[in-house]
């Protein structure tokens, strides 16, 4: 019961529109409408697609646990997060928001790519990303507070049986990953 609320309230779409909502105050110079597109580009029309594509039979649930089901979805949330870019750029958003959004790209890359052969858990590399983010710089010890925040996300997966450890260290692994390019990023 308890992995099931952390699975439903950490999911990918959930942490990363907190991340996208929250960047007028993490970011100098987003404001908040170009954190709205931001949201809805990313997270908020392809998770109302995924819905829709549950609702039609195309996929079995919205996490989407059919690893055949996964590249429809993420070339859909992709050409949605393109779009969404193109805008923020009509709406001269600031560098900073572009790296963001090229960092989930980068991710949602890295997860299709590892999809199409293997089910990695996408739960985890969102997670582990987003709280890397979030928690990092924040407080001195955000780093092991991000660590477990992942780790608790990973134990739901796995206690569901949705994923196993495997996979989930590979979804942690790809969430460090594209971090850690983010940090290069400007």
């Amino acid at each position: 019961m308890v992995a099931r609320y952390v699975t439903e309230i950490l999911s990918p779409a959930i942490l990363v529109s907190v991340l996208l909502i929250l960047q007028p105050l993490l970011t100098p110079g987003v404001t908040w409408p170009q954190a709205l597109v931001a949201f809805i580009f990313v997270t908020g029309l392809p998770f109302v697609v995924l819905l829709w594509m549950k609702h039609r039979g195309k996929v079995t649930d919205h996490h989407v646990s059919i690893r055949q089901q996964r590249a429809p979805v993420m070339i859909m949330a992709g050409i949605s997060l393109a779009i969404g870019a193109a805008l923020l750029f009509a709406l001269h958003a600031p560098v900073r928001l572009f790296s963001e959004v090229g960092a989930i790209f980068l991710g949602l890359i890295a997860c299709l790519l590892a999809n199409l052969v293997w089910k990695l858990s996408v739960h985890s590399a969102v997670a582990t990303y987003v709280a890397l983010v979030l928690l990092t710089p924040v407080v001195h010890v955000g780093a092991a507070l991000a660590l477990m925040l992942a780790a608790t996300v990973g134990w739901s997966r796995i206690a569901l049986k949705d994923h196993t450890p495997a996979q989930v260290l590979a979804g942690q692994f790809v969430g460090c990953a594209v971090y850690a390019v983010s940090l290069f990023l400007p």
